[in-house]
């Protein structure tokens, strides 16, 4: 399961912290604020809802706090017709809610003194509030516990896990995470079919003119995926259909949405009553979703490289096969003297190879992002599957090789235990995830209305908002709120992720990692901020397995050199690249994107 737990892992930490950089990408990415103390409403975010969830006793003298609201409790005796799991999740939400508002109300008022001065005392005073929040957490020890961890943080339904699909309660929960993520795949496919590649005209030709949608395999695989719905719920939202399914269709014709809810809802449906009535329903119908998963993530790798010839795909699998071969001496040589140097060298060489294809080599130079990204994507697939398998392979176990395999496809369930099951961890990566979700379509909708472009002014000149007769302090405020409140809902997610929350957890290093993932991935791109998050935490569990081929006294060594690492990425990233990988968005007069 090395690649299946790696994604999940990844997914979920990828979740909160790209909440995290999406609120600094609404301070500094859309207004333009500058805010070194991030991380100290994400300490109030986690804070805050730990202690609404937390009981009024801790049940032991090792752990003290003001208080515990208990808030799955309370919402359970006044829902009491609602089963306990139902409530507990609403607790943990209402808590959620709040830490957010209060998130937002402590960002606006640290800034109220320093925003109308110049940017850099809104940066230093937010820095100060920040450490100034941690002392406080770590000096009171009857606040939070102190410089101890403040532990007792309960997980929403929590014991409903792991589930395996044969009771009634773990055949709904089943219901709502497959069909979810069927209705997420059948709505990037067909945002997939209509982006550059498989876009469609009004009359459903190809942009190509080469024929029906349907006609392609991504097209078929659409329509058995929506169940035919698209194309219905399209005629009906173009003639102006009223009643159920004419509100459906209104949803949004170029979204799929209405065809995603309807295809996710049946998946839903199929995939419970097979998990609870039928012997191995639940790995059916999980092997199933995952294959769909997988299949649109390579519909949407073939549009990546659409201009890509089988020159490309070899190029980007040598420069792949590269990288792997240049750690071959940390693998084999055990002296420090041995493989460090020669590590060195082989990479030196790679990397100076790779730029000298970059800037000589016509294809490579037109394509340099997406060179880059499939050799990274070769990278990992040799080192996720080949590598894993090879050995049970040359002994003469196939079975086991076979099972590696289908493990690490089926990501929906966890083969770790007697039976197959869906893991707590898979449910925090839907959970967060549909979290994210709904952040990014709601701050998507705030940059491109009139609000945002106001923003987006107020970043680029000052003076001309006033002018308009728009005063940019209001304006600056807001901004602070909602990118306060966004660190604050990353920072109740890390409680419930982690369950333990320790001063150290919110060292000033946090605004920095989130700022990175910022830069990273591009400045004034709300996805953006999910693709540095996950190439960040991907670099960190990388050279964390990296780290383990090496002996045990150097581990802590290799580690901390992977932050110079980073820096030194990150200076050249910023040198060569600084709009970040995606870049900013561009976006119409009307507040639409192009």
């Amino acid at each position: 399961m090395v690649v299946a737990d790696t994604v999940v892992s990844l997914g979920v930490l990828a979740a909160f912290y790209a909440l995290l950089a999406l609120g600094m990408n609404i301070k500094y990415g859309h207004t333009g604020l500058l805010d070194f103390g991030h991380v100290g409403f994400y300490l109030i975010g986690a804070y805050t809802a730990a202690l609404l969830v937390l009981p009024p006793e801790s049940g032991g003298p090792d752990t003290i706090y003001i208080f515990g609201a208990n808030l799955p409790a309370v919402v359970g005796d006044l829902l009491f017709f609602l089963p306990s799991p139902v409530t507990d999740l609403l607790g943990w939400l209402v808590a959620i809610g709040i830490a957010m508002t209060l998130a937002g109300v402590v960002g606006a008022f640290v800034a109220l003194p320093t925003l109308r001065l110049r940017e850099d005392y809104l940066a230093i005073t937010v820095l100060g509030v920040s450490v100034i929040f941690q002392r406080i957490v770590q000096a009171e020890s009857w606040l939070v516990n102190g410089p101890d961890a403040l532990r007792g943080i309960s997980r929403p339904v929590g014991g409903l896990f792991p589930l395996d699909g044969s009771t009634l309660g773990g055949a709904v929960v089943f219901l709502f995470i497959s069909g979810a993520v069927w209705a997420v795949c059948a709505w990037a496919l067909g945002r997939a079919l209509d982006a550059e590649i498989l876009e469609v005209a009004e009359d459903g030709t190809r942009a190509d003119g080469s024929g029906d949608r349907d006609s392609t395999v991504a097209g078929r695989l659409h329509a058995v995926a929506t169940l035919g719905t698209d194309r219905i719920l399209g005629e009906r939202a173009a003639t102006g259909g009223d009643g159920l399914l004419g509100t459906v269709a209104g949803l949004g014709r170029n979204q799929h949405v209405g065809s995603a809810l309807i295809a996710g809802t049946v998946a839903g449906v199929v995939g419970a009553a097979l998990a609870f009535a039928v012997p191995m329903g639940l790995v059916a119908w999980g092997a199933v979703v995952s294959v769909f998963t997988w299949v649109v993530v390579l519909v949407w790798l073939a549009r990546f490289g659409a201009d890509f010839r089988t020159v490309d795909y070899l190029a980007t699998l040598g420069i792949g096969l590269a990288f792997m071969l240049a750690l071959a001496p940390m693998y084999y040589l055990t002296p420090l003297w041995q493989w460090l140097p020669l590590t060195v060298l082989a990479f030196a060489v790679v990397v100076g190879g790779t730029a000298y294809m970059a800037t000589n080599w016509d294809r490579f130079a037109d394509r340099q992002f997406r060179y880059g990204t499939f050799a990274a994507l070769w990278f990992g697939v040799i080192w996720y599957f080949p590598l894993q398998i090879l050995t049970p392979v040359l002994n003469g176990n196939l079975g086991t090789a076979a099972n590696v395999v289908f493990d690490s496809t089926v990501w929906m369930l966890s083969f770790s235990g007697a039976q197959p099951t869906i893991g707590y961890s898979r449910f925090l990566l839907f959970f967060f995830g549909a979290l994210l979700f709904v952040c990014l379509y709601v701050m998507e909708l705030t940059v491109n209305s009139p609000f945002g472009r106001v923003l987006r002014a107020v970043r680029n000149d000052e003076e001309v908002v006033n002018s308009l007769g728009k005063d940019p302090f209001m304006y600056k405020i807001q901004s602070m709120m909602l990118g306060s409140a966004l660190a604050g809902l990353a920072g109740a997610l890390a409680a419930m992720y982690f369950q333990v929350l320790v001063f150290t957890i919110f060292a000033p290093r946090v605004t920095f990692i989130a700022l990175l993932m910022m830069f990273l991935g591009g400045v004034a791109n709300n996805r953006a901020m999910i693709v540095g998050a996950f190439l960040f935490w991907a670099f960190q569990t990388a050279t964390v397995e990296l780290a383990g081929f090496v002996a045990p006294g150097l581990r802590e060594n290799i580690q901390a050199f992977r932050f110079v690492v980073m820096g030194l990425l990150f200076l050249a990233l910023l040198y060569y690249r600084p709009q970040g990988i995606m870049g900013e968005r561009a976006r119409t007069e009307m507040g639409g994107s192009e």
